[in-house]
Parts: structure tokens; C-alpha cells; sequence
């Protein structure tokens, strides 16, 4: 019996060459020091995914920043002392800033015809 080889259309190294890189969202705190926010898009999914979530939510600002920024990052934001409405407003900023540099991710196949 002759087995069919199955037809790819797709791989994940073509992927990897599609996907563009962000640079990533840095912030100058008043100390002349620079903190960046990694891409959440460019983190593993589930981890991306889970993160994603939360900032959505909100209900915990600093467990999300604790997770989003490295710590030593986190620890000079923390020593900024921002107040919950800055600190809110730096997070959507930074958040936006990686929706826009995506866009709408489903976009190209709908604008390709």
C-alpha cells in the first residue's frame, strides 16, 4: 500500500521569517534611568496569553508589572512612586504602544483581496 506524503503549504521556519521584531516600549523614569516593557507578543503564547489577561483586568497592577517588567525594572518603577492613575496610564501607554506597532493581526488576509 503507498502511503501519500502530505502537502505543506506552511512551515514554521517561513513564520519565523514573516514575523517582524518591535522594538521594545522603554520609559525614562526621573532618575535619567531607563526601564523597557518586553513585547508581550513576542513571549512564549501561554505565557504572553495568561499576562494579556491580566492587564485587561487590571486588578492588580504591580502583580502584572512584576511579571511584565524584569525586576530590576520593576523595582525602579516601584521607586517612582507613581500614583494608581499614573502608574494605570503608563501601563495602557505601554500596552498601545505594542497594539499599534501590530495591528490588527487577522488584517491581511481580509485586505488582501
Amino acid at each position: 500500500m503507498a502511503v501519500d506524503k502530505p502537502t505543506v503549504q506552511y512551515s514554521v521556519a517561513k513564520l519565523s521569517k514573516e514575523v517582524k521584531e518591535v522594538e521594545p516600549f522603554s520609559v525614562a523614569l526621573s532618575s535619567s534611568k531607563i526601564i523597557t516593557f518586553p513585547d508581550l507578543m513576542a513571549m512564549e503564547s501561554e505565557e504572553s496569553d495568561e499576562l494579556l489577561s491580566r492587564i485587561e483586568k487590571l486588578t492588580s497592577t504591580w502583580g502584572v508589572l512584576d511579571d511584565w517588567l524584569s525586576k530590576e525594572d520593576a523595582a525602579l518603577l516601584r521607586a517612582e512612586k507613581l500614583s494608581r492613575v499614573k502608574l494605570l496610564r503608563l501601563v495602557k501607554v505601554a500596552s498601545k504602544y505594542y497594539e499599534d506597532a501590530y495591528g490588527d493581526l487577522g488584517e491581511d488576509a481580509a485586505s488582501a483581496g
